[in-house]
């Protein structure tokens, strides 16, 4: 299975300068060039949707008017987003479904929800980024509103318009950095709810595959095992990261995680003139 890099759902979602868009039917030809190119290799075709929220840089997005589930900045010097109403959170909401809708007429196997890496889905989740007092915030449960109701939407859309099995992933970060932030207790009691919604597999995000918990849990076992063990019995888990070698993938497959993922990546230095130059772990 081949997961593309990440689709922005609307033009106000577009995180990176040559991203792919699904926020406009026009795109629909080139995105099912891509998904037929993928699927004459004998792979499945997942196009990773997403909205890049307060990630998106100002002059990639209309207005440079960037967005979030509050008005809470990504860290210092970064721009100040605004936080989003009501109703325009429910037309993301909408712009999710109809970003499915473009894949599945685009002849794509399934879709990735990307929840993870600090994007939108993951400021609402994210005690850090949203400090709402409304249904999209102000606790754990509530925290989770936004991204169950993309799954609804995504859903739904797939039950009106695929006429063959198609994938719908979730994908996410089990902890941040920051105080507050993003503990792995959150991120089990969201893996137990994410696992009772008839999703085809939870993809954990990780720089390193065998990587232990922060704080929010007295486990010394890898993140990976921790949720594997949680929800592997009701729904598939992925793991990637830090997958370097041969050595490496034997040791991930080898593990009680049923499905390891390979990353590939460009990296550009913007200073150095957009230089092609590979972070260690990616490769073209």
């Amino acid at each position: 299975m081949v997961v593309t890099a990440c689709a922005n759902v609307t033009a106000g979602g577009k995180g990176f300068s040559g991203e792919i868009g699904v926020h406009n039917d026009d795109m629909i030809p080139g995105l099912r060039r891509l998904a037929t190119t993928i699927q004459d290799q004998g792979a499945k075709a997942v196009l990773q949707i997403y909205h890049g929220g307060r990630l998106c840089p100002p002059d990639l997005v209309p207005n440079g008017d960037i967005v979030s589930a509050s008005a809470v900045p990504a860290g210092e010097n970064e721009p100040v987003p605004r936080a989003l109403e009501d109703g325009e959170i429910k037309e993301i909401i909408h712009a999710y479904g109809e970003g499915a809708r473009r894949a599945i007429q685009a002849g794509f196997d399934g879709v990735e929800i990307h929840g993870a890496n600090g994007y939108l889905i993951h400021q609402f989740f994210s005690p850090h980024s949203n400090h709402r007092d409304d249904h999209w915030g102000g606790s754990l449960k509530k925290r989770m509103n936004f991204p169950l109701a993309v799954i609804n939407e995504i859903q739904k859309t797939v039950g009106d318009h695929a006429k063959d099995p198609f994938i719908v992933g979730h994908r996410l970060s089990p902890e941040e950095p920051q105080t507050p932030g993003i503990t792995m207790a959150d991120t089990l009691e969201f893996v137990d709810v994410l696992a009772d919604q008839e999703l085809d597999y939870i993809h954990v995000s990780l720089m390193n595959f065998w990587s232990r918990p922060r704080r929010g849990l007295e486990d010394t076992r890898s993140r990976l095992d921790i949720i594997q063990d949680r929800v592997g019995n009701k729904v598939p888990v992925v793991g990637v990261g830090s997958i370097y070698s041969a050595e490496d993938a034997r040791s991930a497959i080898q593990s009680d995680v049923p499905f390891a993922s390979f990353r590939t990546r460009t990296y550009y230095r913007s200073r150095l003139g957009r230089q092609n130059r590979t972070r260690k772990g990616f490769r073209y």
